[in-house]
């Protein structure tokens, strides 16, 4: 059963995320921190399968911990979600390029919630205009700045199909008309976009100057 841990600042919103989670077969909460600190505390001996965390949090952004959780192996291999009030917060990005899987924008309802816990847990992800916009152009950018072409054999680059979800993404086509267009299924679609969210991550470990600072 897919064990659910909260890093959120409101009790009010995380009451109603834990009561949204717990009513679901099959999911179940596990812990519950206010800060970074706390979940760092908590979380090597839970076992959670996802962790849905606050972009900020009262000791600071979530950033660190995020990139923790998907590369030291200390807290198991937990998925990360962040929730964030708005798609221009400059911050989304920025985590995202850390090694988050994905994103939801709270004040949607709990059954949207549900369904994007299912879909990261699934290993896909949402992925708005505003959103692929910013990481269409990360990625055309390293295609001039001299630091290295876009190559489909290059695991830090969109292959050919990444590169078509991303631009049909940013026109604002829906993941099932992408996925009609390109004949793939949209669990596909969502897949797809999750592994961009990878690629950014993999980029700026490894070499990108225009992500390193994110």
């Amino acid at each position: 059963m897919p064990r659910a841990f909260l890093l959120i600042n409101d009790p009010l919103v995380a009451e109603g995320m834990r009561a949204s989670i717990d009513a679901v077969p099959g999911l179940k909460t596990v812990g519950w921190a206010t800060t970074i600190e706390q979940a760092r505390a908590q979380l090597p001996a839970l076992g959670a399968d996802l962790v849905l965390a606050d972009l900020q949090l009262a000791d600071g952004c979530v950033a660190g911990l995020v990139e923790e959780l998907a590369t030291s192996g200390r807290y198991g291999s937990p998925k990360t979600l962040l929730t964030t009030l708005s798609l221009d917060d400059p911050q989304l990005l920025a985590v995202l390029a850390r090694g988050a899987d994905g994103y939801f924008v709270q004040g949607q309802s709990s059954r949207m919630l549900i369904a994007t816990i299912e879909q990261v847990l699934a290993g896909g992800a949402e992925m708005a205009p505003a959103i692929a916009r910013q990481v269409k152009a990360h990625f055309d950018a390293s295609a001039w700045t001299g630091y290295e072409p876009l190559d489909e054999n290059n695991p830090r680059h969109p292959d050919r199909v990444e590169r078509q979800v991303l631009q049909w993404t940013c026109d604002g086509f829906l993941p099932h008309e992408i996925a009609r267009d390109l004949r793939i299924s949209t669990r596909e679609v969502a897949q797809r976009m999750r592994t961009l969210y990878r690629k950014l991550h993999l980029d700026r470990r490894t070499a990108s100057p225009s992500l390193q600072m994110l």
